[in-house]
């Protein structure tokens, strides 16, 4: 069972990870994955995606912004690449 250090501390670590690669490539280019979805073990599942959401916040992102990355992104990409 993950401490609960470990449950502050991820989203933040994401957000941090997210941040570096929004600045690297821009915010157009940065998308969750599906590892909160149970499928693999983490910190913390789906339930405290919100913990991710203040963490984002915290480091400068806005809603259109979070928007891009807790989906918008990805379901452009996936529009893009997959026959329709």
């Amino acid at each position: 069972q993950p401490s609960q250090a470990n449950v502050v501390a991820l989203p933040d670590a994401i957000a941090r990870a997210v941040r570096h690669v929004a600045d690297l490539v821009g915010v157009g280019r940065v998308a969750l994955g599906s590892d909160f979805n149970g499928a693999v073990a983490t910190a913390f599942d789906v339930s405290q995606m919100a913990l991710v959401t203040q963490a984002l916040m915290d480091h400068g992102f806005d809603r259109a912004d979070i928007a891009l990355i807790m989906g918008g992104n990805a379901i452009r990409l996936f529009r893009t690449v997959l026959p329709r």
